[in-house]
């Protein structure tokens, strides 16, 4: 379907940079000083119209203010631009869903985009990005690029006795900055399979790539009886932005890359030829040693069969960082699923904390000042993400009124996820939130 030149609403509301708001604020008063602004999708500079990516979801950042607010246009939705005079950065995305993406600010405190859950969506993602400075009625040109990798994953001669199939990528960034370039931090992306008709296939999924870094894609088979077969292969040059990748083959074989994936407007697909010779079995991995750090307690040492991602639930836990420290093993924050909302004592909510376990794990303690900072830029303006992520899993969900506060500094300190990032002192008549936190060294058995 062509796109016609779009009209653009753009409502100019004033609220902090970590904050945005979705369209339909209310507008100025002032209707002399507003100015209007059309917008067109182009495929190339001849200007032939572009086949949008529906949804279009506008991100309009005041230059001078740095307000941040959000407009979201499905299919045939007309749009008028009515901005007032000034410098914006206007920031165009096509095909973000609001199932697969949420917006959400970075530990640095800049709103970026990013994939839900598992790293994966399953439309492909454009943008565009515009400064300019408008002091009368403006026309821009956009042509939307794609800041997505697409993947497709299809496996044949599986053995019969396999009841799921799964593919990790890692790293894949886990996300991209609303005025333009990818987050520094990384996670890895899980593709499930499913079988039809004697191949198990993904369909094509995609992925913000991490791009220049080494990319590992690991293809797990699960016999259901806690057998576990995992197969490799390590992609050294990583994966790109606006390229199709497609991995077929069958068990046991090198698997090869078909030639017929193409997608307009994509660069040409990638060959690569897979080797996933090399098993990995959970079974051939009880001799390993443990972590090789005298001063890492070894009950902090977990053993998984994967490093969890980053932003994701592991066990009864919620995974917030996580940090490669070598191959096969990571450091990482995880937050236990449980809180207290009381009135604590003089020390009280250390010695709450000296004596709770949970699936055998102990030593926990509150936020530090400085995971509390973190924790406040990445979600004090937008905790819905978070909190559903939270709640499909059975854990308590995270609070931003005012009068709700939380624990840090060993219970000395407090910090709210509302409005300013302020540390008051602990008082001993006020209820507060106590929240366990823990540093762990993850550990692959195969390592």
């Amino acid at each position: 379907m062509k796109l016609y030149p779009l009209l653009l609403l753009f409502v100019t509301l004033f609220s902090s940079c970590s904050k945005y708001t979705l369209s339909g604020g209310e507008s100025s008063s002032d209707e002399e000083e507003k100015v209007n602004v059309y917008l067109n999708f182009r495929k190339n500079m001849s200007g032939d119209l572009f086949d949008i990516e529906y949804p279009v979801r506008i991100f309009c950042v005041d230059k001078v203010t740095s307000a941040l607010t959000e407009f979201y246009f499905g299919e045939g939705e007309g749009i008028l631009a009515q901005v007032d005079k000034g410098e914006y950065s206007v920031n165009a995305f096509m095909g973000i869903n609001k199932d697969d993406f949420t917006l959400m600010n970075d530990i640095n405190g800049k709103p970026m985009v990013a994939m839900n859950e598992s790293g994966v969506s399953v439309t492909p993602v454009l943008s565009a990005h515009s400064t300019l400075n408008i002091e009368k009625q403006t026309e821009i040109n956009f042509i939307p690029e794609y800041i997505v990798s697409s993947t497709e994953f299809e496996f044949s001669n599986i053995p019969s006795g396999v009841k799921s199939l799964s593919v990790e990528i890692s790293p894949v960034c886990c996300g991209y900055y609303v005025e333009g370039g990818f987050s520094g931090r990384t996670q890895t992306a899980f593709v499930q399979c499913t079988e039809n008709n004697g191949k198990w296939i993904s369909g094509q999924k995609y992925i913000f790539p991490s791009e220049g870094e080494k990319t590992t894609v690991t293809v797990s088979m699960d016999y259901g009886d806690e057998t576990v077969k995992k197969y490799q292969y390590t992609f050294s040059e990583g994966l790109s932005v606006g390229k199709p990748y497609k991995f077929t083959g069958e068990y046991d074989e090198s698997l090869s890359i078909d030639g017929d994936f193409l997608i307009s407007g994509w660069e040409d697909e990638e060959e690569i030829i897979m080797d996933f010779e090399e098993d990995f079995s959970d079974s051939d991995n009880d001799n390993d040693e443990p972590y090789d750090d005298e001063n890492v307690d070894e009950d902090d040492i977990l053993y998984v069969d994967d490093i969890p991602s980053s932003n994701s639930i592991w066990e009864s836990f919620y995974v917030w960082k996580v940090e490669e420290t070598g191959a096969g093993e990571a450091q990482a924050t995880i937050i236990s699923p449980d809180q207290w909302f009381q009135i604590y004592a003089e020390g009280e909510a250390m010695e709450i904390l000296d004596g709770y376990e949970i699936d055998g794990i102990s030593g926990w303690r509150t936020f530090t000042r400085e995971e509390a900072e973190e924790f406040y830029k990445e979600f004090s303006a937008e905790l819905a993400g978070l909190n559903t992520l939270l709640e499909r899993n059975g854990q308590n969900i995270f609070y931003t009124d005012d009068s709700r506060r939380y624990l840090c500094e060993d219970g000395e300190y407090t910090f709210g996820l509302y409005g300013k990032l302020n540390f008051y002192k602990a008082g001993k008549t006020v209820k507060y939130y106590l929240r366990p936190v823990k540093k762990v060294f993850f550990q692959t058995y195969t390592h």
